[in-house]
């Protein structure tokens, strides 16, 4: 298939999690290299890359939707779906009935998409690098993900990821170390360490490595970068990792654990590795060496056998936690899943006031958090866009605080010293100092 008067254009859409948003990102710049352009139409191209999420039934949905979408706007253009929901033969089944889908690919077939569409489409540039696998820019975005790791080893009861993404499987540290330093040097001032599970990084080597091993690694490359963690289950957080955290100027002071619920009963019931006295344990370790580290957590309402009394628990605990952020979501029905089996949930009435009701509490833990640092020096990375509404610049701190700054645009995408002077519920607020001696990062 020849395109006479232009190279062959393409366009992503991504849904789902930094792993699959990383991978997206991988894709678009191997097909960059090999001569395909991306279409500056966001609705018109010869190639839809639909890369999937399965994590919940709504991401299914919005897939097919996607799809659909693609199809009726442009029915005569290839259409690639990849990722969670293009994995197992079942959900393969479904999509493969959907008009204009052409390639179902696997996650572990995302790295081979140019060879593939070359098959069919003339790659406009022959060849491949040797190095094509490493990203030297992430689009659209000031901080970078880097994916070190993949798959899961772990079975809670509601997960579909292990099903789809495999066992664990790390990275090589040579090929995570010069990835990151191209990174940096095309301007990303902050390095998002992300994978499937995370904290498993390096335990399935021969030599045993350990992900506190990799971020001393990391720290040691000369240049100037601010290092975050994605989300890390509660066993992998050693005192290894929480000493490396404290030790390394470069890492931000933030952990993103992930809670799920309050109630022990509902913890066992989802295969968790820990209940609620542990977890609170593991969050008095961290504060003991990191007082004022930024925690932040998920958790799930309407699992099967949440009651009322469940509900409270998990209502009373964050009370007490006092996470600064919290991502609330959905129990979602996976087939596969040993949950899927377990009966009855919540009908939807209850879970929509459940939910209400812990975004009110989690909302006031966050300005209680951010309220700490009133009046006090805090360093936020201002992004490369100002705030839409107020326009203002705006940014995160390295305890995950979103402020706004009243600066000049020569501050974008520098990492700035700043004092916050308001904390409300419309925003945190803070001014930028010493803008006459210049900023670096």
């Amino acid at each position: 298939m020849n395109f006479p008067h232009h190279n062959p254009t393409f366009i992503i859409k991504t849904l789902g999690c930094k792993v699959n948003q990383y991978e997206s990102e991988v894709m678009r710049q191997s097909l960059l290299r090999s001569g395909y352009d991306e279409s500056g139409n966001p609705e018109l191209a010869d190639i839809y890359i639909v890369n999937s999420c399965t994590v919940t039934h709504k991401a299914d949905r919005n897939t097919r939707r996607l799809i659909r979408h693609f199809h009726k706007i442009n029915p005569k253009a290839k259409m690639v779906v990849c990722g969670c929901y293009a994995e197992l033969k079942e959900d393969r089944e479904v999509l493969s009935q959907i008009p204009g889908v052409t390639w179902l690919v696997r996650n572990r077939e995302k790295g081979r998409i140019r060879e593939m569409l070359s098959s069919v489409i003339a790659s406009p540039v022959e060849g491949f690098a040797r190095n094509d696998r490493l990203l030297s820019s992430f689009k659209d975005r000031d901080r970078a993900f880097v994916k070190i790791q993949d798959g899961c080893n772990h079975r809670c009861s509601y997960c579909k990821v292990v099903l789809v993404r495999g066992p664990s499987a790390s990275r090589c540290e040579k090929e995570i170390l010069n990835e990151i330093s191209q990174l940096i040097q095309s301007g990303h001032k902050e390095i998002v360490l992300t994978g499937v599970c995370l904290g498993g990084w390096g335990r399935d080597f021969k030599k045993h490595l350990t992900l506190g091993y990799l971020l001393n690694k990391i720290c040691g490359l000369k240049e100037n970068f601010r290092l975050r963690i994605s989300s890390i289950e509660p066993i992998y957080v050693t005192s290894e990792l929480v000493n490396a955290v404290w030790k390394l100027p470069k890492i931000c002071k933030h952990f993103h654990i992930p809670l799920q619920s309050g109630d022990d009963k509902i913890l066992k019931a989802m295969n968790r590795s820990y209940n609620t006295k542990q977890f609170l344990t593991l969050l008095k370790r961290i504060k003991k060496k990191l007082p004022n580290f930024a925690f932040t957590t998920d958790v799930m309402v309407g699992f099967p056998g949440e009651d009322e009394n469940s509900f409270r628990k998990t209502y009373g605990f964050l009370k007490r936690i006092k996470p600064s952020r919290v991502h609330i979501f959905t129990y979602s029905k996976r087939i596969g899943t040993r949950a899927s089996g377990f009966g009855e949930i919540p009908d939807a009435g209850k879970l929509k006031v459940r939910k209400e009701i812990l975004k009110k509490l989690t909302h006031f833990l966050a300005i209680q958090y951010a309220g700490k640092f009133k009046n006090k020096i805090i360093h936020v990375l201002v992004e490369s866009k100002r705030d839409k509404f107020t326009q203002l610049l705006t940014g995160y701190t390295d305890t995950y605080i979103k402020v706004l700054l009243d600066g000049p645009d020569s501050l974008l995408n520098c990492l700035v010293p700043a004092r916050i002077l308001k904390v409300s519920g419309n925003g945190i607020f803070a001014k930028p100092l010493n803008l006459d001696k210049g900023l670096s990062v």
